[in-house]
């Protein structure tokens, strides 16, 4: 959102600015339409093209992997699945063409199609170590934990040193619930790839839960290792929240809005770091902000509220509390808010 700053500036320039402002707005959206538009025109051109030539080549099984790409450009699954069938049934050893049917099938959510594929890759080539990877984590997205741990397993007596393989295993151990070989997988998995920022926040996290005073360092690591990281910011954020380190939290949540304004996420939590430093009416711009962004923000509007009501706006708390029941009837907070001023 842009802000404006008029000093002694008469009203007709206001209302001036305010529609050139609406009218950049429209050309953006204009200009992104027409982009995609001539995108689409340029893929359908280059399905055709590639048609052509299948016409003059029909057992050419490379011409349908070509043609998938672009029906894949244009989000039609489907097309391309039957173009990877069809050049999967000219040339079945082809692992190029397994490997992007099966990424094919989980785009579609099929993924015990996928998982089909990377088992007959390894039957092919049973040496390649990222078959194992994909075919673990594809077992893994259905919860198949053995077959997945069998994948990664197998993979990482290969190549003891492929940091995927570690990570996805420990990802595996983490939903079986034993965080304690989970934890033990991550730490392999940064000693081999230290700038692995997933595996650093996973680590964090696991400490965090236990209490552990290394987990703010494996989070640091995780924001370190990748500084675009969101999920790792959040984690850092959220954890110097609950250790009541609310000033360095505000720090960290404005990080990520900086870089993302319309995070509606990161204004809520930025919101409840200024609630519990008292600074009461800056917590309600930022979840007003947070509204803006997401008009059905149930827990945003009960926040609004719980400020509106500290600064003596009881009324509009009130309708605040009564706009949070709207999306959310059960919400007992909101609830008791609204009776506490006598609401219905």
């Amino acid at each position: 959102m842009k802000r404006f700053i008029f000093i002694d500036i008469p009203a007709v320039l206001v209302c001036l600015s305010l529609l050139s402002g609406c009218w950049r707005s429209e050309q953006k959206q204009d200009k992104a339409t027409a982009e995609n538009y001539d995108s689409t025109k340029v893929h359908s051109a280059a399905i055709d093209a590639v048609s052509l030539l299948i016409r003059k080549d029909s057992l050419n099984a490379d011409l349908y992997f070509k043609r998938a790409q672009l029906y894949q450009g244009l989000g039609d699954l489907k097309s391309a699945l039957t173009d990877m069938y069809l050049a999967g049934v000219i040339d079945p050893k082809n692992n190029d063409y397994n490997l992007y049917a099966a990424d094919l099938f989980i785009q579609d959510k099929e993924p015990k199609r996928a998982i089909a594929l990377l088992d007959h890759a390894i039957s092919l080539d049973s040496a390649n170590v990222k078959y194992y990877v994909y075919g673990g984590k594809f077992s893994y997205m259905i919860k198949d934990y053995p077959a997945a741990l069998a994948h990664f397993n197998e993979g990482i007596r290969i190549d003891i040193f492929n940091p995927d393989l570690y990570y996805w295993r420990g990802m595996t151990y983490l939903d079986m619930g034993d965080t304690t070989k989970a934890l033990s997988a991550f730490q392999t998995c940064v000693e081999q790839d230290p700038k692995n920022s997933d595996a650093y926040l996973q680590i964090g996290l696991l400490l965090h839960a236990r209490k552990d005073k290394m987990a703010d360092k494996y989070l640091d690591n995780a924001v370190k290792a990748n500084p675009k990281a969101t999920d790792a910011l959040y984690a850092k954020g959220f954890a110097q929240q609950e250790q009541g380190k609310y000033k360095e939290s505000i720090e960290t949540f404005k990080t990520i809005i900086a870089r993302d304004y319309k995070n509606e996420e990161a204004l809520y939590a930025l919101g409840v770091s200024y609630m519990q430093v008292d600074s009461i009416q800056t917590a309600y711009k930022y979840f007003g902000m947070a509204i803006q962004m997401d008009p059905k923000y149930a827990e945003a509007y009960y926040k609004k509220g719980r400020c509106a009501e500290e600064m003596k706006h009881l009324e509009e708390a009130k309708s605040l509390y009564q706009d949070c029941l709207n999306f959310k009837p059960d919400y007992k907070l909101a609830q008791d808010g609204l009776k506490r001023l006598g609401g219905n």
